[in-house]
């Protein structure tokens, strides 16, 4: 029976509670959720100013003391630890990203990938510049690569990436796509896309900042609001707050929200168009991945792990990141009341086994059987 390690930055306090929950620090949790079903002890491993201990029905928690480690290099501190305290012949350690990921010779062990992310739009620059700014940074995130720690990839884009470097066969790899938790079942689905629906609620579930693609979104949306009888909903945070609260102050058609983890499937289900207008850094998307389980159709840029999910006029539309393709995307939906609909529930149905908990699970459990050996 082996004890599983997981190496991430801090996530928690001496108290037990989370700093943050975001999509890596949940991906953990849900880890752990499969690895104590399987009656596989998991202890999380964080860096910390004062060590500390604490054990849950879940996980246990040690948080360490980095020393004069700075930086990037206390994940080399919590390797130490972990290589200590671990049996090199049973246990399994996980790097929760592969940016954590540090030589363990001997051990068994393997990183998660989540997507590729320097793919992001650059300033201007000149054509010199912007390659040496890419090779360097291409460079970087080969170098995280270690040939003896497995990797789990969240989509095939980063695999494809990869393959342009080096022998994939030289290298341990297995895409698992992330999961949704629950599915919308057929007669709600029906209710939802009722003939009888006289408005339609979009949502765009991204984290407001330029990447995630709002700049691009939020006019395309302003301009078409007094077209359509629509509801639309932004939905989380970050520094363009302030800059959709002004484009769309007093505009009743348009909400500010947020919501939490638990609270996703719930609000996707009140939801007919899912749009992700994302410039970059994408793996298979979990707000994706929710809106479709939740009978969404989905409006997506052909970015990162993003086409993965979406063919594009079978179970969602995929368009270039531009204003004219978001544009011509989202007016077609909103007129094709009938074919948005059969690409909602294509949608559904096409993600329902591959995306779905279970297989997550099962995928995840016969990856560390295959560490053990």
């Amino acid at each position: 029976m082996p004890n599983i390690y997981i190496i991430y930055r801090a996530m928690f306090d001496h108290n037990g509670t989370m700093h943050t929950i975001g999509g890596i620090e949940n991906y953990i949790l849900s880890l752990c959720d499969v690895f104590t079903r399987q009656g596989w002890p998991c202890h999380i491993v964080q860096p910390a100013k004062k060590a500390f201990t604490l054990t849950t029905p879940q996980y246990t928690i040690h948080s360490v003391t980095t020393g004069l480690y700075r930086g990037n290099l206390k994940k080399i501190a919590l390797a130490n630890w972990v290589s200590e305290n671990a049996d090199k012949n049973n246990d399994i350690i996980i790097f929760a990203t592969d940016s954590y990921s540090v030589k363990m010779p001997d051990y068994k062990t393997l990183a998660i990938q989540h997507g590729i992310s320097w793919d992001k739009p650059r300033a201007a620059k000149s054509a010199i510049s912007q390659y040496c700014s890419s090779l360097l940074s291409q460079y970087k995130y080969l170098s995280y690569i270690k040939s003896d720690c497995s990797l789990v990839c969240v989509d095939h884009n980063f695999v494809n990436w990869y393959r342009t470097w080096f022998n994939i066969e030289q290298q341990h790899m297995k895409v698992i796509y992330n999961f949704y938790s629950e599915k919308i079942s057929e007669s709600e689905f029906a209710k939802k896309w009722s003939d009888d629906n006289a408005t339609l609620n979009i949502i765009i579930a991204r984290r407001f900042v330029d990447y995630r693609g709002i700049k691009l979104i939020a006019p395309i949306i302003k301009q078409l609001l007094p077209q359509y009888n629509i509801q639309v909903s932004f939905a989380g945070d970050g520094p363009l707050k302030p800059y959709l609260t002004e484009l769309f102050a007093n505009e009743v058609k348009v909400k500010l929200m947020q919501y939490g983890p638990n609270e996703s499937f719930s609000v996707h289900k009140r939801q007919h168009i899912a749009i992700i207008p994302t410039l970059g850094s994408e793996g298979t998307s979990l707000s994706m991945i929710e809106a479709m389980a939740a009978g969404c159709m989905v409006i997506s840029s052909n970015v990162g792990g993003l086409s993965n999910l979406i063919i594009n006029g079978f179970n969602g539309r995929l368009v270039m990141p531009n204003t004219a393709e978001f544009t011509q995307a989202l007016t077609t939906s909103l007129n094709d009341y009938q074919q948005s609909k059969t690409l909602a529930y294509n949608g559904l149905t096409s993600i329902a086994k591959v995306c779905s908990k279970e297989n997550w699970a099962q995928d995840w459990i016969d990856m560390i059987k295959h560490k053990q050996g």
